[in-house]
């Protein structure tokens, strides 16, 4: 199932209300008979959709560059650690830190033979930041207690909510993404405002 926005045009016909919803819309076939519900939703909902899925998360993902791969920072933070540990304790030549960093290069490059790296996408790059913004549920699992994060529909979110969760998820998309772009929060804020603006 595929839930974009739309916006009624003049002519009567609809488009697509932010670059995200076009995409999706353009993985529809052309000819492909669909099923559509129409839900009108307030024109403030439109707004945060827009500021949210056409401002914050569009930015963040341009911006966003995909580091680590196939090694975890926390793998990459052990072998440092312990590389550091044995080179200091052995005369701290450096030879062994040489050793863990082509050790990594060739785990990597293993690992690339097996597994294929996942592409960047927005749907994943919106999970994350609802669930770093705390907008999830736990729940138990045979595996162990797992995050569920919950939904944004903005017809649902009561105005305070939906505030509440772009100001964490701003805080999250800031801190971990778009503070390298940008000189301030109040730049990226106008950024995003201008985004909304020009539609």
């Amino acid at each position: 199932m595929i839930e974009i926005m739309m916006v009624k045009t003049a002519g009567n016909g609809l488009q697509p209300a932010t670059a995200k919803d076009a995409d999706e819309y353009g993985k529809i076939k052309i000819g492909q008979p669909v099923r559509v519900a129409l839900t009108q939703v307030k024109q403030r909902s439109l707004k945060w959709h827009k500021m949210y899925w056409g401002g914050l998360l569009q930015l963040a993902m341009d911006a966003w560059e995909p580091q680590g791969g196939l090694i975890s920072s926390t793998e990459k933070s052990t072998l440092n650690n312990f590389a550091d540990w044995l080179d200091a304790k052995s005369g701290n030549s450096g030879a062994i830190k040489a050793a863990c960093n082509a050790f990594m290069d060739e785990l990597a490059q293993r690992r690339s033979q097996r597994i294929d790296t996942p592409s960047k996408s927005i749907e994943a790059l919106h999970r994350w930041v609802k669930a770093e913004s705390g907008l999830y549920d736990l729940e138990m699992t045979p595996a162990g207690v797992r995050k569920v994060e919950r939904s944004i529909n903005f017809n649902s979110m009561d105005a305070d909510e939906w505030q509440e969760f772009y100001k964490q998820a701003f805080g999250v998309c800031w801190r971990f993404i778009l503070s390298r772009s940008y000189g301030s929060e109040e730049e990226l804020q106008n950024c995003i405002d201008n985004l909304v603006e020009m539609g």
